[in-house]
């Protein structure tokens, strides 16, 4: 009685649940509605615009926030090679880094122009060249296939990734690649299929004038242009003539049908790109030193070459390994050993690869025979299976295997292969059931393939990866947690920051982290191991994990806590008694107390800034720094045994604070160990300020080098 019901209320609505033609399918197929035509008609582009508009809220959404703060690279990128152009320094590569190719940072010179360090300055473009790579995978699929179902299903795939979501958030230059070349591939298959569709035996007639020869290889052109600028982008970008020249070698073996229709164009393309990639060659021929990373990431090759093939071996099955059961193992961009795609994915990943290398295979039905023309044809599949192992060929090669970051050229075309069964899950159902609309037959299996793709990824992006402590650790998620507590207080704040001191990055993910309050909040950076800030007497300490201070009984916990920071008051009352201050020429004064200490000496420097600091010239240098660049300190502190006769016998060389940050007024304490090696014997301790690039020691006010005191007689 209930399924009569059923069925009772299912014919009131036009549907039938028995096999075979059903009315929907028979009033359909005889004549829809000019309202369910309309819709039908305009689906696709709905549903595109619902992807993009999902696409462009994942990637600018909570920007400031996640990843959940800075990483060296993204301020390297922006506030030193980005710099170099808002700075008039315009290069087609740059050395610094390890080398990077200048387009993305051409680019980011106005976002970083216009709104400084800060989520809009240093990731805002990577965020709408990721929403633009959606739109283009859209296109290229659409262009491959002419099935909505593929290339919806493909973009939204895609658009909810993690690997999408993962490059397209954060101010690196790898999005920019794929921005590129997925266009450019688009439109050099417009033009493959319009020759293709034209003539398909054999090249189009050749007739005279530049307006006949824009004609006929407009698309190609236009591909060649977008290809020349994508190897301005990264270095994986090299792989896309690969591509190409071995699409046609498929060509050439396998399938020559359309090669004559097909060959000229595909070489103007690459000719014409590798004509604009020519300043590049050069550049990279004149400083080969400049892509020092590439070589240092090389081990699989290096291991070859030495005769030894079971690196690599290894690193191609985990690359390819990287889709179903592992994946990239850096913390840096993955959850390390996550694979791209969960099991159902993977399903549909490998099925579509099947497809592809089916078609690929083979024979192409002759223009004769019945039928409608196959989903997949030879020429695409083949296609297909090149750009996708070209694109991971890096993993192969470099570490770490299955690198995201280096495969990231693969991108599209991993969920384009993905797609590919529901498009052929649809044809197969269209034949069954002709009169089904095609919307009906893909959105099942699309919506499995999405949802499984999002349920799985979205909460791995914006939650569990971020959660994780070594995540937290290299994107400083600790000082991005102070600085928002800082910004709740009211009025202006002067504190400090405990840190190691390696490199100028933690501060400057701090003041970006501030935005436009790092006027109002002035941090001063200390290595807590190495030195104690007196005023302001407010600093945050405790993390990184094993920078213990030396002087811990100097603090007084507020009871205020910051991700692994904890906020502490000095207690000055405890501070010891030093001897009386010596000015230096550049600003500093120091007042020291030397205590015995077993064999040694401990030297306590009380070190404070008596007017406006002098200091050298610092620019910000990337890390690793281009070659021949001096990127160390600029002042330290030196602490030395002497012999009797003057001559140095050992010493200790520091700063345990960042200069840059001290204003007027402050004060820290600093301290130093001395012990003699075997058969020393000290008679003097020498102190003093020098730079280290030149040397230079910076002298006291009355023309002193350095200060000292007698210890032969202890």
């Amino acid at each position: 009685a209930a399924g009569r019901g059923w069925r009772r209320a299912a014919g009131r609505w036009g549907i039938s649940w028995k096999l075979g033609k059903s009315r929907l399918e028979n009033n359909w197929a005889e004549k829809p509605s000019a309202h369910t035509f309309v819709i039908m008609k305009r689906l696709p582009t709905l549903l595109l615009l619902l992807i993009l508009a999902a696409a462009v809220f994942l990637r600018f959404w909570q920007l400031d926030e996640m990843p959940p703060g800075w990483r060296d690279d993204e301020l390297i990128n922006s506030l030193v090679i980005s710099q170099h152009v808002i700075d008039g320094e315009w290069r087609f590569y740059y050395p610094d880094a390890s080398g990077h190719e200048a387009l993305y940072h051409a680019l980011n010179a106005l976002p970083l122009y216009l709104f400084g360090p800060s989520a809009p300055g240093i990731r805002w473009l990577s965020a709408f060249l990721g929403s633009g790579v959606i739109l283009f995978t859209y296109l290229l699929a659409w262009q491959l296939f002419r099935r909505h179902s593929i290339a919806l299903v493909a973009a939204a795939g895609l658009a909810f990734s993690f690997w999408g979501l993962m490059y397209s958030r954060i101010g690196l230059r790898h999005v920019s690649l794929v921005f590129f070349a997925t266009p450019a591939l688009a439109l050099m298959w417009r033009g493959i299929q319009q020759r293709l569709a034209a003539r398909p035996d054999r090249p189009p007639a050749s007739v005279g004038g530049a307006a006949a020869f824009w004609q006929a290889h407009r698309f190609f052109i236009g591909a060649a242009l977008l290809l020349g600028l994508a190897f301005y982008t990264y270095f994986a970008s090299r792989g896309i003539p690969l591509i190409l020249v071995a699409w046609l070698g498929y060509l050439l073996l396998f399938n020559r049908k359309p090669l004559s229709a097909v060959w000229s164009g595909v070489w103007l393309t690459l000719i014409l790109a590798g004509l604009l990639a020519v300043p590049l060659v050069l550049t990279l021929r004149s400083q080969p030193e400049a892509e020092a990373r590439v070589s240092e990431l090389a081990v699989p090759v290096t291991a070859a070459r030495a005769g030894d093939f079971r690196p690599l071996l290894d690193f191609t099955v985990r690359t390819l390994n990287m889709f179903h059961s592992d994946g990239d193992s850096e913390f840096l961009y993955n959850i390390p050993g996550r694979p791209v795609f969960g099991p159902i994915g993977a399903l549909f990943f490998w099925s579509g690869v099947l497809l592809a290398a089916w078609a690929a295979l083979r024979r192409e039905p002759d223009a004769s025979e019945p039928g409608e023309p196959p989903l997949v044809t030879a020429e695409v599949g083949a296609f297909l299976l090149l750009w996708w192992l070209a694109g991971i060929s890096p993993g192969f090669l470099s570490v770490p295997p299955g690198s995201l970051s280096h495969t990231i050229l693969a991108q599209p075309a991993v969920y384009i292969l993905a797609a590919l069964p529901v498009g052929a899950a649809t044809a197969w159902l269209r034949r069954r059931r002709p009169g089904l609309p095609a919307p009906a037959g893909a959105l099942p299996l699309g919506l499995l393939l999405v949802a499984s793709i999002a349920w799985r990824d979205l909460p791995d992006y914006f939650v569990h990866w971020p959660a994780r402590g070594n995540t937290r650790f290299l994107y400083r998620a600790d000082i991005h947690d102070v600085a928002r507590s800082l910004q709740a207080d009211p009025g202006s704040i002067d504190v400090g920051m405990a840190g190691l001191l390696a490199g100028p990055w933690d501060r400057l993910a701090f003041e970006a982290n501030l935005g436009a309050e790092k006027a109002r909040i002035r941090s001063r950076w200390f290595d807590p191991r190495r030195a104690v800030l007196i005023e302001p007497a407010v600093s945050w300490i405790g993390y990184p994990v094993g920078s213990d201070p030396f002087a811990p009984d100097l603090y007084e916990e507020t009871g205020r806590t910051a991700g692994g920071y904890r906020e502490v008051r000095v207690d000055s009352l405890i501070i010891p008694s030093f001897g009386q201050p010596t000015c230096f020429a550049n600003g500093l004064c120091m007042a020291d107390l030397v205590t015995r200490e077993g064999d040694g000496y401990l030297v306590n420097l009380l070190v404070a800034v008596d007017r406006p600091l002098v200091l050298p010239d610092i620019p910000l240098i990337s890390n690793p720094p281009p070659p021949g660049v001096y990127a160390g300190p600029r002042l330290l502190v030196f602490a030395q045994f002497l012999d009797a006769d003057g001559e140095y016998l050992t010493g200790d060389d520091a700063l345990g604070i960042d200069p840059q940050t001290l204003e007027v007024g402050d004060k820290f304490w600093q301290r130093h160990r001395l012990t003699p090696g075997d058969g020393q014997k000290p008679a003097t301790i020498a102190f003093g300020l020098y730079d280290p690039m030149t040397g230079e020691r910076i002298s006291t006010v009355d023309g002193r080098t350095a200060i000292t005191i007698d210890i032969a007689g202890d």
